[in-house]
């Protein structure tokens, strides 16, 4: 077996034994409550006919080099890189269930063995089985992908750990009258971190009470609490926050609008504050061909929520998580703006995000960080595709004597040979410019890895990505 082979193999394997089984368990559990509830021709067959589902997936294999494998100033090392890529997007809705479940995993095997064998990637799944239609859901997440280990030190594969989050719990909803609606829900969580002491269990309760305005908008008042439990307690402490907001809601024709303004409390050992809480959507069809997304906001949060909410830019690809130093809880305030131009033959995505945390505990954790991309691909022919994207993210560590500029810039071009069978050509081309060393020790002891750097990587890939599934009946 050579070596692509070996590695397609073990992507796989690894893929569908890491975060994907409980959702894709929840989808099974699912059409079996969707066949055996009700009768055929009972009252349900008509709503059950209605079905949306789309499938979108590929895998490639593919040969590459570098030039910095261990990404320092000096001494740089080239190596080969043996590569196998999956991705999917399912999303499968009837009356009783929803599915949507997104993944983007990279197996790398270093063939000059500069490191072991790597698989990096990110899972994000979503289903909700309807145990009563309109009333009563049963709701499954889960979350896996890669986090930083040390700040200040480069992504490479030692200093990386997995993370993975799941939460499970009962979604209800009562109508009080023809405008007047309660929602309650309540979650059980479990956080698990493969290198820091982090592992945690949430129990999350919420509950709101609103009233529909109209057939598109609606506004209530909404309470949540959750109470954190650590299993290492001696390095950690445990903790409860509540939070208590007015929401409103507008879905539109071409705008969806979303406000929560309203106060956090935290407890956590001896320490016990409030921050004012701020939080403003807009998405907005500008036209047939482009929207617009905006948002901003303000609060308290914690290195699993942070885990569980991050998303990637205009780029896309596997998105890593900033390092998470510290499971306290922290302020932090954002603001984000996504454009995306979409045609037949061309689509132009841009987006640019900042953020501010701030450790009322731990001043040396206190950073901002501010990312920009974009992605340009165009159609030349029915049969040849070029790409363009690009980033620039830079951290700030005030307290800390530390800063870092991360840049990316790639190219490629893919050729598609008959029914979703395409060869890739891509360049990229990264650099990394540091200021300071950082007061925290560095856990990764390689040699000038908190130094800037730069590396260039080109790959060769054969995959197949067929046309998109999709059909409603």
């Amino acid at each position: 077996m050579g070596p692509l082979a070996m590695v397609l193999r073990s992507c796989i394997i690894r893929c569908v034994s890491i975060g994907i089984p409980s959702t894709l368990m929840l989808v099974t559990v699912a059409h079996a409550q969707v066949s055996t509830v009700s009768p055929a021709g009972g009252p349900d067959a008509a709503a059950q006919g209605a079905r949306a589902q789309s499938f979108i997936y590929g895998a490639d294999v593919g040969i590459g080099e570098t030039d910095n494998v261990t990404l320092v100033q000096n001494d740089k090392v080239s190596q080969t890189l043996a590569l196998a890529d999956v991705d999917f997007n399912l999303k499968d809705q009837t009356r009783r269930f929803d599915v949507d479940a997104t993944g983007m995993f990279t197996d790398i095997d270093y063939l000059q063995n500069a490191y072991g064998n790597q698989l990096i990637g990110r899972f994000d799944g979503k289903a909700d089985v309807a145990l009563i239609p309109e009333r009563l859901t049963w709701a499954l997440t889960e979350s896996f992908g890669q986090a930083q280990i040390d700040p200040f030190v480069a992504n490479t594969p030692t200093n990386l750990q997995d993370i993975n989050y799941v939460a499970t719990g009962p979604d209800a909803t009562f109508r009080l009258g023809p405008t007047v609606f309660l929602d309650l829900s309540a979650r059980y969580a479990r956080a698990t971190y493969q290198s820091d002491p982090f592992d945690n269990s949430t129990a999350h309760g919420s509950a709101g009470l609103g009233l529909a305005l109209s057939a598109q908008s609606s506004v209530s008042i909404d309470g949540s609490f959750d109470r954190v439990y650590f299993d290492n307690t001696i390095v950690n402490t445990n903790f409860d926050r509540s939070s208590v907001y007015g929401h409103y809601e507008l879905q539109g024709a071409r705008t969806d609008f979303a406000a929560n303004l309203g106060a956090t409390k935290v407890d956590q050992g001896a320490d016990s504050y409030t921050v004012p809480s701020l939080k403003l959507q807009l998405s907005r069809k500008l036209s047939s061909v482009s929207t617009l997304k905006f948002s901003v906001g303000r609060d308290i949060t914690d290195g699993n929520s942070a885990f569980a909410s991050l998303q990637s830019g205009a780029m896309g690809g596997i998105v890593t998580s900033p390092a998470i130093l510290s499971p306290t809880n922290y302020t932090v305030t954002y603001g984000s703006v996504d454009w995306e131009y979409v045609r037949n033959r061309t689509t132009i995505g841009v987006s640019g995000t900042w953020e501010k945390d701030v450790f009322g505990g731990s001043s040396l954790l206190n950073m901002t960080r501010s990312e920009a991309e974009f992605r340009l691909e165009r159609k030349l022919s029915s049969f040849l595709t070029a790409q363009l994207v690009g980033r620039l993210y830079r951290t700030e560590y005030p307290n800390s004597d530390f800063s870092d500029t991360d840049g990316l810039v790639g190219t490629a071009l893919i050729y598609h040979a008959g029914r979703g069978l395409e060869i890739k050509l891509r360049y990229d081309h990264s650099s990394r410019a540091v200021s300071g060393v950082g007061i925290a020790p560095s856990i990764v002891a390689v040699p000038g890895a908190n130094t800037g750097y730069s590396e260039n990587r080109a790959f060769l890939t054969i995959g197949y990505r067929p046309r998109t599934s999709q059909f409603t009946s």
